[in-house]
């Protein structure tokens, strides 16, 4: 279970990111889609183990909670962060200083990730599914 449900997380974050960053022409507030990618994957499966699994099952695995969190993960972390200014290359900035992010904004990259590691491992250590 513990394999299928992070391989379920990190192809659905994958499509879910790639869709949201086209749409809403964000990187996350990290500037970088990789971490946009990992934040939202690793989130998406920690909150989507501790829901109760519900939608279609195949082979015992439902992934329909694990995809509803990483949508909403991944519309929440695009809500909050800039948009990108490549297509702004014409106009001024409003903040000069854009260049690179806060320190304050990648340690908390690393506590989500951290965060998300240990509920997500912790479902399993604590509360295993019985199938």
């Amino acid at each position: 279970m513990f394999i299928s449900d992070l391989l379920i997380a990190m192809v659905s974050g994958l499509i879910i990111v790639w869709f949201v960053s086209l749409v809403f022409d964000t990187r996350g507030p990290w500037g970088s889609l990789w971490r946009f990618y990992l934040v939202a994957s690793l989130i998406a499966w920690a909150g989507g183990v501790w829901i109760a699994p519900f939608g279609p099952h195949w082979r015992g695995i439902s992934g329909m909670s694990i995809l509803i969190m990483g949508i909403l993960v991944s519309l929440l972390i695009a809500a909050v962060s800039p948009r990108s200014s490549h297509r702004q290359a014409g106009t001024q900035k409003a903040f000069p200083m854009d260049i690179n992010p806060p320190a304050n904004v990648d340690e908390f990259f690393w506590v989500l990730i951290l965060c998300s590691l240990v509920f997500g491992f912790g479902r399993y250590a604590w509360y295993p599914r019985i199938t």
